[in-house]
């Protein structure tokens, strides 16, 4: 899974650092709007009923997984049709026009989701199974078709429409070879069905949905009030670089995390795993938003035009967000695990519901600053809800373990700051800063024993991933 990440990460970021190089910033943030579409539908259909697919499969005998299969089958492709039919609906209607601009991109959004909805079911199977390797192949084989066929179709003048045309092929891509892996098992589209259980999959479908759109509302919302179109190219810049760290936590850690909490019975029992998965991500992840906070403009002009620098003023904040929106959805798949997803269920979909109305009055008048502080205050809100309501269910004991660990990991990173602020001081150079800074980090977390460099490769979850 870390492997595939590096992968799809590199495809991922080098399609964004492309189209942000050949398309002028009002039509990147044309196509950063579809793709946040997208996004919200993809993650919903590739871990809504996905993962309760993959909770089923893991705890099911062998004769029982194909009408699982079949179940979430049918329960997904509803799922697209209807997000699909909103999709239309809402741009026929006049809210989502300004965004999608067009009916034909508003029309290749939504026949995405179906293929999405197909290959994620595809990904659940082989996600309950424990066949990591084929969830890996089944994300790099979807991110690197969208990522060829976009670029060659906007290099062929298409524009951000043909970039848009990518993720359609790469859904499209990754279902056949989603649909081959199911032939291969012996698992059959004709036979029995099993449908998701109601009561486990809606509360997880709607614990997605709301983190995802906590994840892209802020961009969605610039989009559609915003009074320039390049604004949200400005503001993709940014995100392409903050949303990094997350998406390595969830394509590298929280699919493998789950299926280990979900042989768990409830929140007490999953402290050890999630005390690992927690101390290695705030350990070794959360500095790379750190280091976007601290140096935005640097971070930003590295990799994207110089024309994208009005993008750094929010990167800063968009860190920020992502920093505290890694932890929420690490939160969020714990409560999933253990069928406790009403409670993130209900956390989220309240705060989004408010973030929408605070994002229509605030962008109009505060542009970029005001989506990126109004998408970092929900973020802080959400975490605070579900850190409290975590920690008073497993007891005094992880209250005083998390503290006692906070403290020298604050201890790690005033030591990391405090030495590159010296060097800058000394050398007027960012780059060495930086690099003394980080190692001097680094040094103090294994000296604190806050990552132990043998443990890490004896780490279950991380070596059958």
């Amino acid at each position: 899974m870390l492997a595939s990440f590096g992968g799809t990460s590199v495809l991922n970021y080098g399609f964004s650092l492309i189209m942000g190089w050949l398309l002028l910033p009002g039509d990147f943030g044309w196509l950063a709007f579809a793709q946040a579409v997208i996004l919200v539908a993809g993650l919903v259909l590739q871990q809504g009923v996905t993962w309760s697919l993959a909770r089923a499969v893991a705890n099911a005998d062998r004769p029982t997984q194909g009408a699982l299969v079949r179940g979430a089958l049918l329960a997904n492709l509803a799922i697209a049709l209807t997000l699909g039919a909103a999709v239309a609906l809402l741009f026929a209607a006049g809210p989502l026009r300004s965004g999608l601009e067009t009916a034909s991109v508003a029309a290749i959004v939504a026949l995405c989701f179906l293929f999405i909805a197909l290959a994620a079911t595809a990904r659940g199977y082989a996600q309950g199974s424990e066949r990591f390797g084929l969830v890996a192949g089944l994300q790099v084989t979807e991110i690197m078709c969208k990522v060829l066929a976009g670029t060659t179709l906007v290099l062929l003048g298409f524009g951000a429409p043909g970039a848009i045309v990518g993720f359609l092929i790469g859904g499209i891509s990754a279902t056949t070879l989603g649909f081959y892996y199911l032939y291969r098992s012996g698992v059959s589209l004709r036979g029995s069905v099993e449908l998701p259980r109601i009561r486990l999959a809606a509360p997880m479908f709607i614990a997605l949905f709301g983190l995802s759109l906590l994840l892209n509302l802020d961009l969605v919302a610039l989009k559609l009030f915003a009074p320039d179109r390049a604004l949200v190219g400005y503001y993709q810049a940014g995100l392409v670089l903050a949303n990094a760290p997350y998406y390595l936590v969830t394509v590298g850690f929280i699919q493998v995390l789950f299926i280990r909490l979900a042989r768990l019975d409830n929140l007490t029992a999953t402290r050890e795993a999630v005390g690992e998965a927690l101390g290695l991500i705030v350990t070794l992840v959360l500095p790379i938003e750190v280091v976007m906070m601290i140096m935005p403009e640097q971070t930003l002009l590295a990799l994207f035009p110089n024309s994208y620098a009005p993008g750094a003023s929010a990167l800063r904040l968009l860190a920020l967000g992502n920093a505290l929106l890694i932890l929420v959805a690490i939160l969020s798949a714990t409560f999933q695990a253990v069928g406790r997803a009403r409670v993130p269920a209900l956390v989220l979909l309240t705060t989004v519901a408010v973030e929408s109305l605070v994002l229509r009055v605030v962008v109009p008048y505060r542009e970029a600053i005001g989506a990126a502080s109004v998408f970092v205050t929900a973020a802080a809100f959400v975490l605070f809800v579900l850190g409290t309501i975590y920690l008073l269910e497993t007891g005094v004991g992880t209250i005083r373990r998390a503290a006692a660990w906070l403290s020298k990991y604050a201890s790690a990173v005033g030591a990391g700051v405090a030495a590159g602020f010296v060097m800058l001081s000394l050398s007027q150079n960012s780059n060495l800063s930086l690099l003394t800074g980080g190692a001097c980090y680094v040094a103090a977390a294994f000296a604190l024993r806050l990552v132990e460099p043998l443990a890490l490769l004896n780490r279950r979850t991380l070596v059958r991933g």
